[in-house]
């Protein structure tokens, strides 16, 4: 490839320009490059080495004015959208709702304000260095620092977002590889005894929605599988649910999601008998309000995307969602009230794990557990609650010390 360097004079002094062969266009016709600006002639000599090297690659990206911001706004995210909600993460390149909400969220909060002005194809590994350090220092709200698992989410979306510019030609590298990248230590989980979790149960068993909270607590369900269930997911017959959707928040709104956090979430576990028969009385008492509402009974929900479910298991008195923040701040009055130590609804799940794995006999009793929490494999399980079997690794230990040693060691 050919490429020449000159220089060219202007009112501040005397500056350098490179000249160069891009590859060609579609219809085979030249395509020559010029770059203005350098103020040293290495410098020049330099930038032209480098972008003919690209050339060579095959590697190389046309110049372009294009911010960071508008590539993020304008681009990627748009490509990035949720397609049919009925269909879950749909076609390629596209999330789940959920997900490409926190990317928004991040995005205008986070990255556009501090570096979405430089130009894609000018950001440097010092930019984000930057960006993360200031987000660490006083990133939060009220001038505090972010938790370094927000940054660390921080980092993941601008990685994503570049690796997907350079896939598309945009840039020739993604610098966010150059950048030190932010870590979080894992968040100690909190957890309540089995007798604390009893406790929890008798302080809401004369609660409308007992049911609900016996789920959680005999299944270890997420609050969004929870609050999508419908009756056509249960067969209290066979003491069976199948979770296939969710019900959760974004941008604060109830949506119904098709699909669970993963494929492994999308699962179908037993019933304990105490819970068909909470379910079959919550049953019964839903029935009676909705011949108490008539024709106000609001058998279908429709959310904000049009999603529409019928026959939700757990409702208000007219048949209405819950909207799951709401069922989370139920669940601290609760606690408060039971005076019992303070946890997150979802840390009833962890309990539940830690429970189940605690009293396990074998390893296929963690496999089964595994996929009653909807893990997409029982390493992930063993990862997250790994803490919870000492003695198993106690146990062996010592067998493995006999087996290598003799019977005598």
């Amino acid at each position: 490839m050919k490429g020449s360097v000159s220089k060219y004079r202007m009112t501040a002094g005397t500056r350098w320009m490179i000249r160069y062969d891009a590859p060609r266009r579609q219809d085979g016709r030249r395509r020559q490059i010029i770059k203005r600006g350098f103020r040293r002639e290495r410098d020049a000599a330099l930038a032209l080495r480098e972008v003919l090297t690209r050339v060579d690659k095959g590697t190389h990206v046309d110049p372009s004015k294009v911010t960071l911001r508008e590539y993020l706004v304008d681009e990627w995210l748009p490509a990035r959208a949720p397609g049919d909600p009925e269909a879950g993460r749909g076609h390629r390149g596209k999330v789940a709702i959920g997900t490409w909400t926190k990317y928004r969220t991040d995005l205008e909060a986070y990255v556009i304000p501090s570096v979405g002005h430089i130009r894609l194809q000018e950001l440097r590994p010092d930019d984000l260095a930057a960006l993360y350090d200031d987000l660490e220092q006083t990133g939060g709200r009220a001038g505090r620092g972010l938790s370094a698992k927000s940054v660390v989410n921080v980092h993941g979306v601008i990685h994503k977002a570049l690796t997907d510019a350079v896939r598309r030609g945009r840039v020739a590298r993604n610098v966010a590889d150059a950048v030190e990248r932010p870590r979080a230590s894992r968040p100690r989980t909190e957890v309540w005894s089995v007798d604390q979790l009893r406790r929890f149960l008798d302080q809401v068993r004369q609660d409308r929605l007992y049911a609900m909270w016996l789920l959680f607590a005999t299944t270890g369900m997420r609050r969004g599988e929870v609050l999508g269930l419908t009756w056509s997911d249960l067969d209290l017959d066979a003491g069976r649910a199948r979770v296939e959707w969710t019900l959760g928040p974004v941008d604060s709104r109830p949506t119904f999601k098709r699909r669970p956090k993963s494929e492994a979430s999308e699962r179908t576990m037993a019933l304990d008998p105490a819970t068909v028969e909470a379910l079959r009385a919550w049953r019964r008492r839903q029935l009676e309000d909705r011949v108490m509402f008539g024709p106000g009974w609001r058998d279908r929900e429709v959310d904000w995307r049009g999603t529409e479910r019928e026959g939700l298991v757990f409702t208000r008195p007219d048949g209405g969602l819950l909207n799951p923040e709401r069922v989370s701040a139920w669940f601290t009055v609760h606690v408060r009230r039971a005076g019992l130590p303070r946890i997150r609804l979802h840390d009833v799940r962890h309990t539940y794990a830690t429970a189940a794995l605690a009293n396990a006999t074998g390893w296929h009793e963690v496999k089964v557990i595994s996929q009653r929490l909807g893990h997409a494999s029982v390493g992930i399980t063993l990862d997250t609650y790994s803490h919870v079997l000492p003695a198993a690794d106690e146990e062996t230990a010592h067998t493995l010390a006999r087996v290598i040693l003799g019977e005598g060691a």
